[in-house]
This record gives C-alpha cells, sequence and structure tokens, in this order.
C-alpha cells in the first residue's frame, strides 16, 4: 500500500535540461500503466476494468472503487464498473453532468479531492460509509469520457500524492477506455451489420404476414435488449394502429393492447411525425400512454414503418429499465425498418393475391359448372347410330365444345368447335358461338355449309380481334343414313370402314377470321359398322418427352384398333392413346373426340 505522500516541492522549472537523464517513473505506477496496457488486451472493456481495480488495490487502499462512463448525449454518467457500492446503486444510479462530486469532476474537468464528504453539499450518498472521495475526470482527445474515483472510511485519507497519481493513471486510463470502446463499437457494428444481413435476407422469405413478424421479434431480441416489442400496423380503412404482435422477452404474447389514433401516445406520436421517438423515462412525457397496465415500463423505443412515403405501422420496443435504448439501437431498428417495410408489403400484396386467386378458383368453378351445363352430359338416341364423345379441356375452363342439335324428323346436328386460345376467354368465346348456333338451328334449319357460313359473319361482325373459331358441322338423316359435312379449320375427319382408316379432306377459314366466306360440304351414306370420327387440334398435335406429336397416322391407328367398340369406348380410347402418348407432360390445348358409329340397324 502506499504511504501518505506530501506534495513535491515547488522547483524552478519543471522541464529537465536538453539531453539531461529522465528521471525514472516510479515503481507502482508502472505497474498501474501495465495493468491499464492489460486493458487493451482484455476481451471487454468489464474485465479490463476489474483487473485494473485489483492492481490499484494493491498498492491504494479504498472502500469504493468506480469508473463512470459518460453517455452518449454527454448528460449522465453510468457505472461501467463498481466495487463496494451497495445492491443497485451501480445498476440502477446515474450521474448528471455535473451532479454530485462526481459529476462535479466531469463537469469542471479537474480532480476532486474531499475529505469529508459529510461536510460537502455536492455529495450524494449512496449508503457506502464511506467519509472521504477522489474523483478524478477521464479525458480523451480534449473532452471528458467519465470519471475515476475512490472512496475511503477514513476523513482525509486521500493526498495531494494520491491526486497527482490518479491523476496520472487518468490520461492513460482514459485513452485505453476510448480505445476499447472504439474497438468495441467497431466489432458491435461488424456483428450488428452481419445479423441486419441475415436477418433481412430471412425476412424476404417470408409471405405470411403474422410469421413474418413472430420472426422479426426473435430477430430484434438477438440484437436489442427488450422486456417487450410490440408491432401496431396501419389501417387505412380504419384510421388506426391496429396491434398486430406484442411478446415479451421470452417470446410469451402479451394482449390487451387497444387500437391507436395517429398522434396517441408514443407510438401514434412516432407514426403521425414517422420519426423515431425515443424516450429515456416515459414516466416523465406526457405523451406516454400505459397500454399494459401492472407492466411498469420506464423507457421506450418506436419506429414508424414507412414505406414509398405510405405508413405501413411502427415497431415499439419497451424495457422495465430507464433509458434502456441509444441511438445506436435506434440507427440499428431504423434500419431494419426498411427491410421489414419491404417484406411486409410483399406478404401484404402475396396475401392480396391469395385471396384474388381464391375469387378467381371461385369465379372458375363456377363457369366450369356452368360451361358443363352448355355442353351436353349424354348422347342422343337416333335410330341406327350410335354417338360417342370425349372432352378434357388443358386448364379449368375449355375452348372445345361439342353440341346436338334437332332437325327434326329424326334428323340430327352434330358440331364440333375449337376456339383459339385457351382458358376463360375462349371458354366465353366458345359459349357464345354455341349460343348462336344453337339459335341458327332453331330458327332456319340450314345446311352445314350454310350453317359455318352464317356463323362466320356473326363471328366477324363482333369485331373480337385474335378470337376465331375451327368448327365441324355434320347433319344425319337416318332414314338414307346419309351424313353431310361441313369443316373450318379442324383437323380432317376420319372414315374408318372394311378395316382402314379413311381421311376426309373437309377444309376451310376458321370462322371469324375473314368476311364472306363460303364452305364446302361433303356427304356420306354409312354403311353398317362404318365410323366417323372427329377431333380438335389438342388430340392431333399431343406431344411426347421428344416432343413428337401424336399425329394423324396414330390417331388412325388407334381408331382401327378400338373399331368395334361401342361409339362412346372408341372415343374415350382415343383420348387415352393421347395420354399415353404425352406421358407425364401437360396438356397444352383442350382435347375432343366425337365419334358416329352406324350400326346394323
Amino acid at each position: 500500500m502506499l504511504p501518505a505522500m506530501e506534495p513535491p516541492e515547488p522547483v524552478a522549472s519543471t522541464a529537465p535540461e536538453p539531453g539531461a537523464p529522465r528521471s525514472p517513473a516510479p515503481p507502482h505506477l508502472l505497474e498501474l500503466l501495465a495493468a491499464i496496457r492489460e486493458l487493451h488486451a482484455a476481451p471487454d472493456l468489464e474485465r479490463g476494468l476489474a483487473r485494473l481495480a485489483e492492481r490499484i488495490r494493491e498498492h491504494l487502499s479504498y472502500r469504493t472503487f468506480g469508473v463512470l462512463l459518460l453517455d452518449e448525449r454527454g448528460r449522465e454518467l453510468r457505472f461501467a464498473h463498481a466495487l463496494g457500492y451497495p445492491p443497485g446503486v451501480a445498476e440502477q444510479w446515474r450521474f448528471g453532468f455535473g451532479q454530485g462530486i462526481i459529476g462535479s469532476a466531469a463537469a469542471g474537468g479537474r480532480p476532486l479531492r474531499v475529505d469529508d464528504v459529510s461536510a460537502d453539499p455536492r455529495y450524494l450518498n449512496a449508503g457506502e460509509r464511506i467519509r472521504s472521495e477522489l474523483a478524478v475526470p477521464l479525458l480523451a482527445k480534449g473532452r471528458t469520457i467519465g470519471v475515476l474515483t475512490l472512496g475511503h472510511e477514513e476523513r482525509g485519507y486521500f493526498t495531494a500524492a494520491h491526486e497527482q497519481l490518479l491523476e496520472l493513471l487518468a490520461d492513460h486510463l482514459a485513452t485505453a477506455i476510448d480505445n476499447a470502446q472504439l474497438h468495441e463499437n467497431a466489432r458491435e457494428q461488424a456483428r450488428t451489420l452481419t445479423l441486419l444481413h441475415e436477418v433481412s435476407r430471412e425476412l424476404s422469405s417470408i409471405l405470411d404476414r403474422r410469421e413474418l413478424l413472430e420472426r422479426v421479434a426473435v430477430a430484434i431480441r438477438r440484437l436489442i435488449d427488450y422486456d417487450l416489442f410490440t408491432v401496431l400496423l396501419w389501417d387505412e380503412h380504419r384510421q388506426l394502429l391496429e396491434p398486430w404482435l406484442s411478446v415479451g422477452h421470452d417470446g410469451a404474447p402479451r394482449r390487451g393492447m387497444e387500437p391507436m389514433t395517429l398522434g396517441t401516445g408514443l407510438s401514434g406520436t412516432a407514426a403521425l411525425l414517422r420519426q423515431p421517438v425515443r424516450v429515456p423515462n416515459v414516466r416523465l412525457d406526457p405523451r406516454f400512454v400505459d397500454s399494459f397496465p401492472g407492466f411498469a415500463v420506464r423507457s421506450e423505443l418506436v419506429v414508424p414503418l414507412v414505406h414509398k412515403d405510405r405508413l405501413l405501422g411502427v415497431l415499439d420496443l419497451e424495457s422495465l429499465a430507464y433509458d434502456a435504448f441509444s441511438s445506436h439501437h435506434e440507427q440499428l431498428l431504423s434500419t431494419l425498418s426498411g427491410s421489414l417495410a419491404v417484406a411486409l408489403e410483399n406478404a401484404r400484396h402475396y396475401e392480396q393475391l391469395r385471396v384474388e386467386e381464391g375469387r378467381y378458383r371461385s369465379d372458375l368453378a363456377t363457369a366450369r359448372q356452368i360451361q358443363r351445363q352448355l355442353l351436353p352430359k349424354t348422347s342422343p338416341l337416333v335410330a341406327g347410330l350410335q354417338i360417342g364423345f370425349a372432352f378434357e379441356p388443358a386448364r379449368d375452363l375449355g375452348g372445345d365444345f361439342y353440341d346436338f342439335l334437332s332437325y327434326g324428323d329424326g334428323r340430327l346436328g352434330f358440331a364440333i368447335g375449337d376456339v383459339a386460345g385457351k382458358a376463360t376467354a375462349a371458354a366465353l368465346y366458345g359459349s357464345f358461338a354455341v349460343g348462336l348456333l344453337r339459335e341458327h338451328v332453331a330458327q332456319q334449319r340450314p345446311e352445314p355449309a350454310v350453317v359455318l357460313a352464317q356463323l362466320n359473319q356473326r363471328l366477324r361482325s363482333l369485331g373480337v380481334d385474335g378470337r376465331f373459331l375451327a368448327m365441324a358441322f355434320a347433319l344425319y338423316e337416318p332414314r338414307s343414313h346419309r351424313l353431310r359435312l361441313a369443316s373450318s379449320g379442324l383437323p380432317f375427319p376420319h372414315l374408318v370402314r372394311e378395316g382402314r382408316a379413311i381421311t376426309i379432306p373437309a377444309a376451310g377459314v376458321p370462322l371469324g377470321l375473314l368476311a364472306d366466306r363460303t364452305y364446302d360440304e361433303h356427304e356420306l351414306h354409312l354403311a353398317p359398322g362404318d365410323i366417323v370420327a372427329f377431333t380438335t387440334d389438342g388430340v392431333d398435335e399431343c406431344v411426347d418427352a421428344a416432343d413428337r406429336e401424336l399425329g394423324r397416322e396414330r390417331v388412325g391407328a388407334a381408331l382401327l384398333a378400338l373399331a368395334s367398340e361401342p361409339a362412346h369406348e372408341i372415343a374415350q380410347g382415343v383420348l387415352t392413346a393421347c395420354r399415353r402418348h404425352g406421358g407425364e407432360r401437360e396438356p397444352t390445348d383442350d382435347r375432343t373426340v366425337l365419334v358416329l358409329r352406324r350400326t346394323s340397324g
């Protein structure tokens, strides 16, 4: 232990003569400076100060030891390391700049040595039973960064020599602490940036807002210590901040928070101003609203969520400790809020798309039911003729159609069509064409070639760009077993007769493309066993894994293989052959087969 030392006597000049040897530093000072050097190598500032406190005690007795550092705003001193103080003092006490002996030393920028603290009105009694105190400011780069203070039970214990020694020590300690803080800040910034990058990358992949906010609560807990985390999202329709999530530090949910208007409470203030609000003591702020009674909030940090000048909500952190949030926390949360705002917007758009998709799916289901109602469900009965059909849309709705129309006196008309395109627009166009067809047949009962010519004129007059219709129409007369047919762009029909698949060269311009078109009519006399098959493009152009089309020859071969089957089985069999050829490839076009089979009757 150092004995009490008298101050050195004044000399004429303290500067040594040029070239004269300097006096060696006292051994105890060298040992203390070595402890400060250890501070540079310590893994953190707290451990380094603890080691320094041990070294000082080896040379200078004290009851209390404290190193207090000035906060970033330069207003308060708080303990970075403390020994000998009552429990709770080091964690909770703050000294304002100029407050108490410690604050006065910091404000004055010079040491304060008090022989009897009970006689000094500046002294703040923390219950540590000291009588004398020595407080030395820590100055780095011309500014006060903190205070080194020692207390002792004896009055007048600290001498001028102690003061001189600690002042010398404080110069080196201030530089060491300043450097340690810079390094710690750099490490913290690097760690924070890494975490922010990880968090931002993680958030960008979440498209459910509830899950997104829950993950944010966990992510922020890795960056900032809080006791309560709340997210309020802005409801534009209700003009309210709606609480979406409130969780404690343990992740347990908190309930009971009411919606807020703009400007109400600290959350509403941050939302109104669209600026962060940080309050070290909410009990002194008239804007504070206690949303969770019984939860003793002392400090709060609120950051708005804004995307392209549009308010999305706020992030609200609350703590049971005073001044728990720093400007670093504010900057960090503001940075994170930018990524979160983008993620929230993405999630909101995704939710809207899901809602719209649900409506779309519902509308499609309704449209599909309506389309199914428009298409015949069963084959009509015609003497001496079997009728079979098979229909498979590429999507929920198809542009293909088929229909059977009575011409009276046992005669029956057959229609099969393929609208250019797929899905909803094609289905609507095809349904309209079916309506026109039924209207014409009901009113006029025209011949097949006339049916196509009239439909072409009506569809052409609609002026619907990019839409046209390939269609075949046939009329069967059971008395003569005569079949007359005309086509406007569908694949050529097949005639299966006497073990051969024959092409019927029925050609024509698709309906709705060119005005004033006429169409050729073909006439067949069906013998018992004859089969006539109509297909749409989706059948003939079905491709396999090597992009090879099914083609007319394979369709003909399938018809020959199925020739002994009923008409319905033939139609279904052709579709089965098409599916087998395509394998696992999804169909790209609607597929329809219409089969007429002459019986012996």
